[in-house]
């Protein structure tokens, strides 16, 4: 049994050596520098943008798709449904940062899955969960939290929360001693109609929601195989402050989209040698409607000196 699986591994890798190899005039070996390949390539295109796989607008577009699968080795039929050309670059989704990923053998774990974040407090400092310090540690209550805290340890626990009859809420700090905390709207109601000012322990406020990603990679540098680590994390609060809910993605499929930029950010710092720089196809669209170029910032030859000397 097990030499029949090893007969089965050896002829697929020979099968793919040959797809990969083989065919001079393949779309993966395409020489672009070459006017026969070229044109060869532009008469497929243009036949391929006639059918209802196409997805490209032009030629261009079409050729910048196929050098880009040909630098990541994947197969153009593949590239055209997951990577678009946005004002003459292209973007990559993650569906084919995964196949790279995987391919070369990095593995991952989502740690956090649009997690809510909250604020922590010791009594009387508040801290945002998503900045909290290395010597701060997190507690289910007050209680815990005093008998966790030393010299060189800070226990807090969860802000509490209140509601008025109202609607409005606050935080345990902005409580006053006038309020009467109750226990449901009932007893705060009559404690309303005796002439008091009454609130009621509401669910906690999420300040952000935190979708994070941990990457690990086995390297063999110089002959020694190196485990290698990354995080890739991103937030709603980030996203916000990237003006990226004008999006109608964004806004319609906030936590996928998050998700898929903290993804993103891991994969090209544990892969950069394997994505080479690539971008995000949304990352993209960010770029290169936030691109005005100073021209300010350009040095007009014209105007350097022209008895400029070296120095000795």
């Amino acid at each position: 049994m097990d030499k029949q699986k090893e007969q089965i591994n050896s002829s697929s890798n020979r099968a793919l050596v040959t797809r990969h190899d083989d065919s001079s005039t393949s779309l993966r070996v395409l020489n672009l520098l070459d006017e026969k390949q070229l044109a060869s390539a532009e008469v497929f295109l243009k036949k391929f943008m006639t059918s209802e796989k196409g997805g490209i607008k032009s030629v261009a577009d079409g050729l910048a798709i196929l050098t880009r699968a040909q630098d990541l080795q994947l197969p153009f039929s593949t590239c055209i449904e997951h990577i678009h050309v946005i004002n003459g670059k292209t973007g990559i989704d993650v569906h084919i940062i995964k196949s790279l990923l995987s391919r070369a053998g990095v593995v991952w774990e989502c740690t956090k899955d649009y997690t809510p974040q909250y604020q922590y407090t010791d009594g009387n400092t508040i801290y945002l969960e998503t900045q909290l310090p290395q010597y701060v540690v997190k507690c289910r209550t007050a209680k815990e939290a005093e008998e966790k805290t030393t010299d060189d340890v800070v226990g807090v626990y969860p802000v509490k929360w209140y509601a008025d009859l109202k609607g409005n809420v606050y935080d345990e700090f902005q409580i006053s001693s006038k309020c009467v905390k109750c226990i449901n709207t009932i007893q705060a109601t009559k404690v309303a109609q005796e002439g008091n000012y009454p609130v009621v322990r509401t669910a906690a406020k999420p300040i952000d929601f935190v979708t994070e990603y941990k990457f690990t990679r086995y390297k063999k540098i110089y002959g020694k195989v190196i485990e290698v680590h990354a995080t890739g994390h991103f937030s709603y609060v980030e996203a916000a402050q990237a003006d990226l809910f004008t999006k109608d993605t964004f806004k319609k499929y906030t936590r996928i989209m998050i998700g898929h930029r903290a993804f993103f950010y891991g994969a090209r710092e544990i892969a950069g040698d394997i994505l080479m720089g690539c971008m995000s196809d949304d990352e993209l669209s960010e770029v290169v409607n936030n691109t005005n170029p100073n021209v300010d910032n350009f040095v007009n030859v014209e105007d350097l000196t022209e008895d400029v000397t070296p120095t000795e």
